[in-house]
């Protein structure tokens, strides 16, 4: 391994694990592919959450949106709002690799459906930077989830700005990486849907309602339990490992999304199989590091001198093509026997 000469992360001259291990577990699993697929029963509670947000804002906008009670809203939105708004969130992140519904234009309804609590326009433009985050691993061109060189050298492994850079992560990571865009045509609709629906909240629920969706929203992607997946990911805790998982409880509000290696091996398996595809599969990812707690990963980021915000894995088009081409191999024998 070295470092690129124009880049700050850790260059690597090999594919990233996913597109080979695949092609292994396919080759030994092939009962998998009935994991594979979608999950109405996600998309019922996609529907049910957006909705079960939207009440507890009202009731918040009447009981708590005052000068009296400002430390009781602020805490509502802190250890209610932000586990809903993040649970809606990773349902668009679901809704993204069409695992909500049958067809691909009911999965980018249901994202923007669950993006009316974010108040923010985000799910279409999330569908199209995660997908290249899948297929482009470790490419900084394609890859969204890299920091910015900017955040890199400024952010560094100083303490207290990685302590500010996840209070803000919110805005880091939708505005200065290039996540902002020309929109696309489903995107205007995103963006006409949650004006309208931004709006109807704000004329229903008045300025409580529409404050503690903002917080909500605010602490679900900042310094909470729940957002902690955003830095365990793909951050290198372990030298040679690219992709890390987590087993924890908070998975039940999330989709399962800590199962991160498992959801990179394949994408199109739901969220909630995700545990039934671990049991089959566990000799593949039980000796890898792995975490029970994000609390204790965002403290360890924050805190360890070791954390830096150049812990990034990069590699070339090249190599990953050379990774795909290994994969298919891997098939290729595979029918062959």
């Amino acid at each position: 391994m070295s470092i690129s000469s124009n880049s700050p992360f850790t260059e690597v001259k090999e594919p990233e694990i996913h597109t080979i291990r695949r092609a292994k577990i396919l080759q030994q699993h092939p009962e998998i592919k009935k994991l594979m697929g979608h999950d109405s029963w996600s998309g019922l509670l996609t529907i049910a959450l957006v909705f079960i947000q939207l009440v507890f804002a009202y009731y918040c906008s009447l009981w708590w949106y005052n000068a009296d009670n400002w430390w009781r809203f602020l805490l509502a939105s802190y250890l209610v709002g932000a586990v809903m708004n993040h649970w809606v969130g990773m349902a668009i992140h679901e809704a993204a690799h069409n695992l909500l519904a049958p067809t691909v234009k009911q999965n980018k309804w249901l994202s923007i459906f669950a993006n009316i609590p974010i108040l923010l326009p985000v799910a279409i433009a999330f569908r199209k930077h995660h997908l290249l985050h899948h297929s482009h691993l470790g490419i900084e061109e394609k890859d969204n989830d890299f920091p910015s060189h900017w955040e890199v050298k400024w952010i560094g492994n100083s303490t207290l700005f990685k302590f500010v850079w996840l209070f803000f992560y919110v805005f880091f990571a939708t505005m200065v990486r290039g996540f902002v865009e020309k929109p696309s045509p489903w995107e205007w609709i995103n963006i006409a849907v949650i004006l309208i629906t931004d709006v109807l909240i704000f004329y229903f629920l008045g300025w409580g309602g529409i404050s503690y969706l903002l917080l909500s929203t605010f602490f679900g992607y900042s310094l909470h339990p729940v957002a902690g997946h955003f830095i365990h990911e793909h951050f290198i805790f372990t030298e040679g490992q690219e992709t890390n998982s987590y087993y924890g409880l908070l998975n039940s509000v999330c989709f399962n999304v800590g199962y991160h290696n498992e959801h990179h091996d394949f994408m199109n398996i739901p969220g909630r199989r995700l545990p039934n595809y671990y049991n089959i599969t566990e000799p593949y990812y039980k000796d890898l590091a792995s975490s029970s707690s994000w609390t204790y990963t965002l403290l360890h980021f924050i805190f360890s001198k070791r954390m830096h915000t150049n812990l990034r894995y990069t590699r070339t088009e090249s190599i990953r093509k050379e990774g795909i081409q290994q994969a298919k191999k891997i098939h290729y024998q595979a029918k062959q026997e």
